[in-house]
């Protein structure tokens, strides 16, 4: 396929990186030209026009800011639906949306008034929730653009974290050990016994295969086998240290972080868990995301940020943008794009790398 620079609005070392990123968005994984395919993947060389290469280049892992809407508020947690909608949530009630892969993003009411909004999940079907303090939860039907209060089951408790199976199970956590359950796409909600007893719960994930995993302070974990019906407690490797986040590659592979910088993983789907030296010193990690393909992140406290490309196994430093602002979430649209999000509205993002190439007087788009 013949992609020509002409078609992205401009051509040679003048065109803009805005148009070439919108073209890339809607690429395939692949093409083929004169024979040669080019596959996504990514390398990163120094940005701009390389004239030895004859090519506009866009760095894989670099993260740039982005205005996140939220001016200095802020921002503790995002989600995507891997189909080009973010939605970004944080202090007194602040929601921003973005329908074009986190490049900008837009005010949203999100029914939450001016209440704090700690966690966000979606079902990558146009369903959302929010959840957050005093038991306040609301829910969107249309992809993020507009929000209703649901009955929470909370009551005044906050909650800390969301997530679903995409199949219609969701499952809320909070403060006190307090978890419900709802089965019919976040509509109604009921009570869940959650082996945390009245220990705060900060984070959930599940494979959305049936398993879910919960973590909180002291070091509790709990696992569910049965799409969050019941729960039973797991070792996590964690001693007494808060666990802050956890996430899978549903593959069997997880992966959880906390205080001190400590983080463990598992490789046999959540049942038993080992120490990971996270590249992060004492300092406190807050999130962790995967692409599900091996590329793990985690972000946290001093703007510090490690990445793995071998599913959770080893770490590197990466620059995260942020400075010394801390970072308190981390989501990806398991196709190359990743949006941090932090203190003071703080928001940064990375794409993936991809370049243009002018060969033999013709402008063409070339992975690299």
């Amino acid at each position: 396929m013949t992609i020509k620079l002409s078609d992205l609005g401009g051509g040679g070392g003048g065109t803009a990186l805005g148009a070439i990123e919108r073209l890339y968005n809607g690429f395939p994984d692949d093409y083929e030209r004169d024979g040669q395919k080019f596959l996504r993947s990514g390398f990163a060389i120094t940005s701009g026009w390389d004239t030895s290469l004859d090519a506009f280049i866009v760095p894989a892992g670099v993260w740039t800011a982005v205005t996140s809407g939220f001016g200095s508020a802020f921002i503790g947690s995002i989600a995507t639906d891997n189909a080009g909608v973010w939605v970004a949530v944080g202090d007194s009630g602040t929601m921003t949306r973005s329908t074009n892969n986190g490049a900008s993003w837009s005010a949203v009411t999100s029914g939450f008034g001016s209440t704090r909004i700690k966690s966000i999940a979606t079902d990558n079907a146009g369903v959302w929730v929010a959840v957050g303090d005093s038991g306040t939860m609301t829910r969107s039907t249309n992809n993020g653009a507009s929000w209703s209060a649901v009955t929470s089951g909370f009551g005044s408790t906050t909650i800390n974290s969301i997530a679903t199976d995409q199949a219609g199970v969701w499952v809320a956590v909070g403060r006190d050990g307090v978890m419900a359950r709802s089965t019919n796409n976040g509509a109604s909600w009921t009570a869940v016994t959650s082996g945390f007893g009245s220990t705060f719960i900060s984070s959930i994930a599940t494979d959305e295969a049936g398993v879910w995993v919960a973590v909180g302070n002291s070091g509790t974990m709990t696992r569910s086998t049965d799409d969050g019906a019941s729960w039973t407690a797991v070792t996590s490797g964690f001693g007494s240290t808060f666990i802050g986040s956890i996430a899978t590659d549903e593959a069997g592979v997880w992966v959880a972080v906390g205080s001190s910088g400590t983080m463990t993983r598992s490789t046999n789907n959540g049942a038993s868990w080992s120490a990971v030296t996270s590249g992060f010193g004492s300092t406190i990690i807050n999130s962790i995301a995967t692409d599900e393909a091996g590329v793990w992140v985690a972000v946290g406290n001093s703007g510090t940020m490690t990445r793995s490309t071998d599913d959770g196994a080893s770490w590197t430093a990466v620059t995260s943008g942020f400075g010394s602002t801390i970072i308190n979430s981390i989501a990806t649209d398991e196709a190359g794009v990743w949006v941090a999000v932090g203190s003071s509205g703080t928001m940064t993002r990375s794409i993936r790398s991809f370049g243009i190439d002018t060969g033999n007087n013709v402008d063409y788009v070339r992975y690299l």
